[in-house]
């Protein structure tokens, strides 16, 4: 091993005492191991070993603390920590080996445009209209988590004033710290609230538009603030920073707009932005930075500037988002936590709690300020005490723009290791801390969770009948059409049906939620397109008694079964109808993105019934509006008992209201009733005896019972009844009564969203060219848990 002797010195620079380090250079030429060289004589090689070990030791934590519900910045800067000074750091030969002094600055630098990336992309999803769209319980809880605290850190911060560092009891160093603690930041309340799954719950949309506020007025009370520690040397230093600031952000936010609106203008409708475009804006992010760096601003505030100045939403934002983002989170971002690591020394705490106490105090009393002032405007504006305490919590969190203003401090010499060390300490585990918390005090399916019928079995027969319908495309609004015409609409039960139109939400951070009935607005030629196509259909159905309601939701595809279990729970609907996720066209079998754990999420969570369509036939030609009704209304439901399957065969019932439609009922029986459940098979003979009671002279039902003794029996009779003279196929999602009649069928199941039969018959194993109807009754609070784990979770 070739020896690393290096000393250290300290020099004067610029007026500053700086650390110098004395070292021989790497060589950079490449090794060859055969002939003795050592990797690690090499810089290209330290590089790589640098590179691997913060990627693989931060997302090795993010695997390790997910269960913990931590947000995804808190692994990776524990991974830091425990690479910096306070873990592996402290070990010479590591520090001489790994991570030598001179190779670090590579690291910090990486680090830094992480720092600046992640900002650009949180300006770029950070929506300003909200600000105009805000209302009294936005501003209050806004402007209350900002001037309460305020006063109370700065009159307490000024009180220990005397128990400070003379650097830090500078009058703009006291305000300074002071605002950095009490403002909550958008970058990291949307990235907490996404980790947690709740942008689109209603406590997150309130924490998302309530934050956009206190941070638009907690830039500029950090200017204000920097501007008078520019002005501590000669006063006029604070006069030449405010007028390059404007002048900087002058030009960013009067310039970049018209710049991204010419972009917009040569962009085709439904097209990505071009790369070169994409390539010039991701440059001008280090430029803006340079130019904010340069005037004595923090680095992070361009790069911001930069992203508000973007437009949200496509086609800009969710082409630089989806190109940016993966780089920026899973590969740039670790470097940034890393950097903090590095800079972060807690054995130095040890010796200096003195210094480190008043900084301590008040992080203490600006967290409790913060949440106190926030739970006391949630108070006065009347909230739950539950939701209240969660959206104190909420604007209390700290994260990745906080780190960037402590080292930010460090370089103003603001603090010292000590102090830096403490902040970051105090804001990892307030955070690590609270993060978990909000989602044990925050449910947001809670409300889904009752106990009162919304099912189309207890649907009272002469009352209207509601329907939610979920559409992910122009082609499930086809098959939509086809079982609305289906399913016998009349004047004593019409429809009313609320069709949710969903998007991803790509290149912006808050959801929304458009009902067209107050708004105009579409976010796409598709969202116009299928609002047309619903409104035509509604007009020419007015004979079958359909009224049809119209809403856009776009959002994460994680949080979108919110939107439709809220729909659902706002308008008492007794049936959700979603498409399956995979669409077929002729032999071409097609899946829709993400829509596997929407359904997943809205059988487990849903406040009604819930159906899943899977449309098999090509998608058919139809004018606009028409209706995509079937020519020989035959359906088969296969009775498999159970909730499920009683549920299916009232829906089925109804269908066969229609004087044109003939169904065919199949119950399968186990020999002697061997396995069954007998207080669901006595409910089962029940709902098949009233049904049977009412149809016995209606030549177009047909109702057989067939005795099986396994599974494949039951699928050999499955497939004598298919001679292709069916349009729909119905048939409860649960698996039955008796486990008999499917023995053996287990290993087929690959959508468990459908059960076992669903699954067969929405296969290309099963030949048929119909459509197929499964229905899930509504799960109670009750009985909500025991379904949990059979359910893909997204």
């Amino acid at each position: 091993m070739v020896s690393r002797p290096y000393n250290v010195t300290t020099v004067v620079y610029h007026g500053k005492i700086v650390e110098a380090v004395c070292r021989r250079s790497i060589l950079n030429r490449p090794f060859q191991v055969f002939r003795g060289a050592t990797p690690l004589d090499f810089s290209f090689t330290y590089v790589l070993l640098e590179v691997s070990l913060v990627l693989v030791l931060s997302h090795s934590l993010r695997f390790l603390l997910k269960p913990l519900r931590q947000p995804k910045f808190i692994p990776d800067v524990i991974a830091g920590i425990l690479i910096g000074p306070s873990g592996l750091g402290r070990n010479k030969a590591f520090t001489t080996h790994v991570f030598p002094t001179n190779s670090q600055f590579v690291v910090r630098n990486v680090g830094l445009m992480g720092f600046m990336c992640f900002l650009f992309i949180s300006g770029v999803k950070m929506d300003l209209a909200v600000i105009r769209k805000a209302g009294k319980k936005q501003w209050s809880i806004a402007l209350a988590g900002v001037i309460l605290p305020h006063i109370v850190l700065l009159s307490f911060g000024f009180g220990i004033r005397k128990y400070m560092d003379r650097d830090l009891a500078k009058p703009a160093s006291i305000g300074g710290v002071a605002s950095a603690m009490i403002i909550t930041t958008f970058p990291v309340i949307y990235t907490v609230l996404r980790d947690l799954n709740l942008l689109s719950s209603e406590i997150g949309r309130l924490a998302l538009s309530t934050v956009v506020i206190s941070d638009i007025i907690g830039m500029v009370i950090v200017v204000a603030f920097e501007a008078a520690k520019q002005g501590e040397t000669r006063a006029i230093n604070a006069l030449y920073y405010v007028v390059s600031l404007f002048a900087v952000s002058g030009v960013v936010i009067g310039g970049v707009p018209k710049v991204m609106a010419w972009i917009s203008r040569r962009t085709p409708e439904g097209k990505a932005v071009s790369q070169n475009y994409v390539t010039m804006i991701l440059l001008g992010v280090f430029l803006v930075g340079f130019m904010t760096d340069f005037i004595g601003a923090a680095i992070g505030n361009g790069p911001l500037w930069l992203g508000l100045a973007v437009p949200d939403g496509p086609p800009i934002g969710a082409t630089l988002v989806e190109r940016a983002e993966t780089v920026t989170m899973q590969i740039l971002s670790p470097f940034s936590y890393t950097t903090i690591g590095l800079l972060t020394d807690y054995y130095s705490m040890s010796s200096c709690w003195s210094c480190v106490a008043p900084l301590f105090a008040m992080a203490l009393v600006a967290y409790v300020s913060k949440f106190l002032s926030v739970l006391l405007a949630t108070t006065y504006l009347n909230m739950p005490f539950r939701e209240g305490v969660t959206l104190g919590l909420m604007l209390s969190l700290r994260g990745q723009v906080e780190f960037l203003l402590y080292v930010h401090w460090l370089d103003w010499q603001m603090v010292r290791t000590p102090t830096f060390s403490l902040m970051v300490l105090v804001t990892t585990i307030f955070t690590g801390i609270v993060s978990p918390l909000i989602s044990y005090l925050y449910d947001p399916t809670r409300p889904y969770m009752t106990n009162k019928r919304r099912t189309v079995q207890h649907h009272y027969p002469n009352s209207e009948f509601k329907i939610v319908a979920g559409i992910f495309d122009e082609e499930s609004v086809s098959s939509l059409f086809s079982l609305l015409d289906a399913s016998n609409p009349s004047a004593r039960s019409p429809f009313s049906v609320y069709a949710l139109y969903l998007i991803e939400l790509v290149g912006r951070a808050s959801p929304i939620f458009i009902d067209h009935s107050e708004q105009e607005e579409y976010w796409d030629s598709n969202n116009e397109a299928i609002h047309n196509a619903l409104r035509l259909y509604e007009e020419t159905q007015t004979e079958h008694n359909i009224k049809v309601h119209f809403f856009t939701a776009v959002t994460a595809l994680r949080t979108m079964y919110q939107d439709i279990c809220e729909l659902a729970l706002v308008n008492k609907a007794s049936l959700i109808i979603l498409p399956f996720h995979k669409k077929y066209v002729n032999t071409l079998e097609l899946v829709r993105p993400g829509v596997q754990s929407v359904n997943s999420n809205c059988l487990l969570h849903a406040p009604c019934s819930v159906g899943i369509l899977v449309s098999k036939t090509a998608l058919q030609t139809n004018p606009p509006g028409a209706s995509a009704r079937h020519s020989s209304n035959r359906f088969a439901m296969l009775f498999l008992g159970g909730a499920d399957a009683r549920e299916a065969l009232i829906y089925a019932d109804r269908m066969v209201g229609d004087e044109e439609a003939h169904l065919t009922v199949i119950r399968f029986l186990a020999q002697n009733y061997h396995g069954d459940d007998e207080r669901e098979r006595k409910l089962d003979d029940g709902v098949v005896t009233s049904f049977w009671v009412k149809n016995e002279t209606n030549e177009r039902v047909v109702y057989r019972e067939v005795v099986v003794c396994n599974g494949a029996e039951t699928i050999s009779a499955i497939q004598a009844m298919d001679d292709g003279s069916y349009d729909l196929w119905i048939v409860g999602r649960d698996n039955g009564i008796n486990p008999v009649l499917l023995e053996g069928l287990s290993d087929w199941n690959e959508n468990p969203e459908l059960g076992l039969i669903g699954d067969y018959l929405a296969s290309m194993d099963f030949s048929t060219s119909a459509s197929v109807l499964v229905v899930q009754q509504q799960i109670l609070r009750d009985d909500r848990y025991r379904r949990k784990n059979t359910c893909i979770r997204a």
